[in-house]
């Protein structure tokens, strides 16, 4: 399960890249793309971020057991949770059924992994690690696609 999680991380990586070269070739109207999205999109950006600032508060507030768990918990279904919103942005945009299916199956993977003891059970020792490293490049696959997208749209825009 642990492999099917790391594989399904980085298909999610590469059609991100892909969907994004495909967004920003299209010649798609301004219009399309509405304030809504931008706004979503700038959400989604610092929602991981977000997420782990707060579990890191309450981890130094009240959860001492387990810190480096739970901050690597947090910090890597984050991104599944934001990939799932990000990928469906790109469904309603390009009504590409890919991004759904994709968006549907990151929803699934970051509610298998929600619960604590089921991250424990999956990432234990090196996996641990491995899913700090994957997460990272999620996150920043993420960041990159979503300013290249709003500095693309904006300067149409203007």
């Amino acid at each position: 399960m642990q492999i099917l999680i790391f594989t399904c991380s980085l298909v999610f990586i590469y059609f991100n890249r892909a969907m994004t070269k495909k967004l920003l070739k299209s010649n798609q109207k301004k219009d399309k793309i509405n304030k809504r999205f931008f706004k979503l999109l700038t959400l989604v950006k610092f929602a991981p971020i977000l997420a782990f600032l707060i579990l890191l508060g309450l981890v130094l507030l009240y959860f001492h057991s387990k810190a480096e768990i739970r901050l690597s918990h947090a910090w890597y279904d984050s991104q599944f949770w934001a990939y799932s919103t990000l990928l469906y942005i790109f469904y309603k945009i390009t009504k590409n059924k890919l991004s759904l299916i994709f968006g549907v199956l990151s929803i699934f993977i970051a509610i298998y992994n929600t619960p604590l003891f089921h991250y424990e059970r999956l990432f234990i020792g090196r996996g641990i690690i491995v899913s700090d490293i994957i997460g990272i490049l999620m996150f920043l696959s993420m960041w990159l696609t979503i300013s290249k997208i709003n500095t693309s749209y904006s300067t149409k825009r203007a």
